[in-house]
């Protein structure tokens, strides 16, 4: 049910821009991921489990008053491809997915490499609140690379992601 509320906001926020065109600083993105499950906390003594996935995502800015900060909404689907839980028992990860972003450039280091900082909830196979940092690089005005390290309620993920703005 939340999957198909997201999908039909999601449809018709998209139907609304197709007629004004975009918003100015929206931007799109995907990369792969490389996820640990922390299955020892769900039962004991089991071992911890890891799958490769993906994630696709849009985003916007958002105002702030926070000198050197910039912030963004973003919000993307997640998947994993199967974890082994043994006795034949295989399993995908997959959730919807909203953060608050907030990036500081890094001058010091090189005028095209930012810091990212987010807070966000997961909806889905491993509901609830995340956290992450990472890093990005500027390549030119169009495409950022970027890479995370997130922390979900089960699953740490490590991130590659390429962001492309319109």
């Amino acid at each position: 049910m939340k999957r198909t509320l997201v999908t039909l906001m999601i449809a018709c926020s998209s139907a609304a821009y197709a007629e004004q065109g975009l918003p100015e600083g929206f931007y799109a993105g995907g990369g792969v991921n490389y996820n640990d499950l922390d299955f020892g906390s769900v039962f004991d003594g089991a071992a911890n489990e890891s799958a490769m996935g993906f994630q696709l995502f849009a985003g916007l800015p958002l105002e702030n008053n926070i000198e050197g900060f910039d912030t963004f909404f973003e919000a993307g689907y997640f998947r994993t491809s199967d974890f082994d839980f043994g006795f034949g028992v295989k399993e995908k990860v997959t959730g919807i997915w909203g953060s608050a972003v907030m990036t500081k450039d890094l001058n010091e280091i090189n005028p095209n490499l930012y810091a990212i900082g987010r807070a966000g909830i997961d909806l889905g196979d491993d509901d609830g609140l995340f956290m992450g940092i990472g890093a990005g690089l500027r390549v030119n005005q169009q495409v950022d690379l970027r890479a995370e390290f997130v922390n979900k309620d089960l699953i740490t993920s490590y991130q590659l992601n390429a962001i492309f703005r319109f």
